[in-house]
C-alpha cells in the first residue's frame, strides 16, 4: 500500500512497545463445543528471545473429546471479518515461533486442560508484529448411533507477538457527517495504521447545538486495524436532529496509548 498521501494528513505517533503480556478485545465468532480461556494474548519480545503463555482448555459437554491444537496465520477484510490461511502463508507468520505442550490431548466430560505455548522469534528477525490463531479442534466421540459420525468443531485463542522496537503510526485522516431533509445523520471517520502493529481504537461523539447545548453522545465497541490498513468507519446519530447549526466533536481513542485524536465539525441540518 502506498502512504505518501497519507503521510500529508497526519502526524504519525511513534511508540515503543514494551511490557509482557494483555488481554485486548477482539471478537472471534467460532462455534465449538469446548471453552478457552483466555482467548486473546498480546506479547512483546526481544528478537531472539521468547515468552510463554497459558491456555485453558475446558469440555463442557457430556461426552469425551480428542482435541489438537493447530496455528493458523490470518487477517481481515474490510468487513472486520476473520480470514484464516495455512501457516507460513503471510509474512507476519508466527511459523517456526511456538511450540505447545501438550499439543494433542484427550478431555473427559467437564475436564479441562493447561496447554502451555512458548514463542521464540529469531534474533534476525524485524520489530514488527507476527500474528497467528491457535485453533484447537476438537474430535468427539460418536455422538449418535444413528449416523455413526464423528464431530469435528474449532476454537480460537488469538495470539499478537510483538517484537520490541517496532514503531506505531496511526491516526485519523479525514471525518465527515451528513444528514437528510428529516434529521437522520451519519458519521464517516478514515483512520489509518502506518505502523508495523496493530490498534485498537474507540469512536466516541458529542454533538453541540447552536446555543452551545448538549444534543447527543454515543461511544461505540472497540475496533481493531492491523498494519498498512486505511479503514473509513461509519457510525450512525442514533438522534434525529431538528433543523439547525451543530457541531460534531468526534474523538477516537486509540487504546493502550494515551493518544486520542480529534476533530470538530460544523454542519446543518435543512428543513
Amino acid at each position: 500500500m502506498n502512504h505518501r498521501p497519507l503521510q500529508k494528513l497526519i502526524k504519525p505517533l511513534w511508540i515503543p512497545l514494551i511490557g509482557a503480556a494483555m488481554a485486548i478485545a477482539f471478537s472471534i465468532p467460532l462455534s465449538a463445543s469446548s471453552i478457552v480461556d483466555p482467548a486473546r494474548f498480546l506479547f512483546t519480545v526481544k528478537p531472539g528471545g521468547s515468552v510463554t503463555g497459558m491456555i485453558k482448555v475446558t469440555n463442557p459437554g457430556n461426552v469425551k473429546s480428542e482435541v489438537n491444537a493447530v496455528v493458523y496465520d490470518w487477517t481481515l477484510n474490510n468487513r472486520d471479518k476473520m480470514i484464516t490461511s495455512l501457516l507460513g502463508t503471510r509474512p507476519d507468520s508466527l511459523k517456526n515461533m511456538i511450540k505447545f505442550n501438550p499439543r494433542h490431548f484427550k478431555l473427559a466430560a467437564g475436564e479441562s486442560q493447561i496447554v502451555r505455548f512458548t514463542l521464540s522469534p529469531p534474533a534476525g528477525i524485524k520489530p514488527a508484529e507476527c500474528r497467528g490463531i491457535v485453533f484447537f479442534e476438537e474430535k468427539a466421540e460418536k455422538e449418535s448411533k444413528l449416523t455413526g459420525a464423528n464431530v469435528v468443531t474449532q476454537v480460537g485463542s488469538t495470539i499478537y507477538l510483538g517484537i520490541e522496537g517496532m514503531k506505531m503510526a496511526f491516526g485519523l485522516t479525514k471525518a465527515t457527517i451528513k444528514c437528510t431533509s428529516k434529521g437522520v445523520c451519519q458519521g464517516k471517520a478514515e483512520i489509518v495504521n502506518q505502523g508495523s502493529g496493530h490498534i485498537r481504537y474507540r469512536i466516541e461523539y458529542r454533538i453541540i447545538d447552536a446555543k452551545r447545548k448538549l444534543i447527543a453522545e454515543d461511544s461505540f465497541p472497540e475496533k481493531v486495524i492491523l498494519p498498512g490498513f486505511k479503514k473509513t468507519v461509519t457510525f450512525p446519530i442514533a438522534q434525529k436532529l431538528k433543523p439547525d447549526k451543530y457541531n460534531l466533536l468526534l474523538t477516537i481513542n486509540f487504546l493502550g496509548t494515551n493518544r486520542s485524536a480529534t476533530k470538530t465539525i460544523p454542519f446543518k441540518v435543512l428543513p
